[in-house]
């Protein structure tokens, strides 16, 4: 019986320890930028260029930027956790060769930008550098926010808040908490989230047509999360699961033609 308790207490004070380290460092565990800065043209993109938007604080961000060809809609970008922009550059690559603008940026310590990412932080420059999208004479009617993994969430917020003419997410989630709880199931994660990502309550206010890219064997954001963030959106939607589809490889199963149809349907 001793034994018994005292292996109870052992396991219990090292759960305390885990949850401890997990909500310290939960940030690290969140944004995970590596590669530091590359120049557009080392990864085959010579036809961007380099911007850096200062926010208030001080905190530059960087953002790639290119123009669309005449008649063609520019795509404002919010990458995932992982890597940086150079890590997109085949994705880029392929929207540059529709003819599409590009405005990719780059989360704070992510490819060459300064300060640390935070939910707050990253939503307030992305709607930064929507409004500097727009101070270049883009109409709301020519931009596409698109959103993969983590970005989803912040393309969620960026449609809510502002105009734009359509919106993509690629292996979106109800909300970084419903992701987390899933995976930790044996911790407490909802409390003490600091960056929860709440994109089932921002949907409600996105009035964009929305389509959803997911991959049925998705094991970083599970196909289900995405389900219910399309059955909570109020507008005009569409979902596509691929079967083979893991996560954020839409372009390999044919979503490069599915963005495309859904970019001019939304535009007319």
């Amino acid at each position: 019986m001793r034994l018994v308790k005292l292996t109870l207490i052992t396991v219990a004070c090292l759960w305390v320890a885990l949850l401890t380290l997990l909500y310290l460092f939960q940030r690290k565990l969140i944004y995970v930028p590596f590669g530091g800065e590359v120049s557009p043209a080392a990864v085959g993109l010579a036809d961007l260029k380099v911007e850096r938007l200062t926010a208030p604080d001080g905190a530059s961000i960087i953002i790639w930027s290119g123009e669309a060809k005449p008649g063609q809609p520019t795509i404002l970008y919010f990458h995932g956790n992982g890597g940086g922009l150079q890590n997109r550059a085949a994705q880029f690559q392929a929207m540059r060769a529709q003819g599409w603008g590009l405005y990719a940026m780059s989360y704070r310590s992510y490819s060459g930008s300064t300060g640390s990412p935070s939910e707050a932080g990253n939503i307030a420059d992305a709607i930064r550098a929507y409004d500097a999208l727009r101070a270049t004479g883009i109409a709301a009617a020519g931009i596409v926010v698109y959103g993969e993994s983590l970005g989803t969430g912040v393309a969620v917020q960026v449609a809510a808040a502002r105009p734009v003419a359509a919106v993509v997410l690629e292996s979106p989630y109800t909300s970084l908490a419903d992701v987390a709880a899933d995976r930790f199931w044996y911790f407490p994660v909802r409390w003490g989230l600091e960056d929860p990502y709440n994109s089932i309550e921002h949907v409600a206010r996105v009035t964009a047509p929305v389509l959803i890219l997911a991959g049925a064997l998705d094991t970083i954001v599970p196909a289900q999360f995405a389900r219910r963030l399309y059955d909570a959106l109020p507008g005009v939607k569409r979902y596509i699961e691929y079967p083979a589809g893991w996560h954020i490889d839409a372009f390999r199963h044919g979503g490069l033609a599915e963005v495309k149809a859904w970019i001019a349907k939304a535009r007319g």
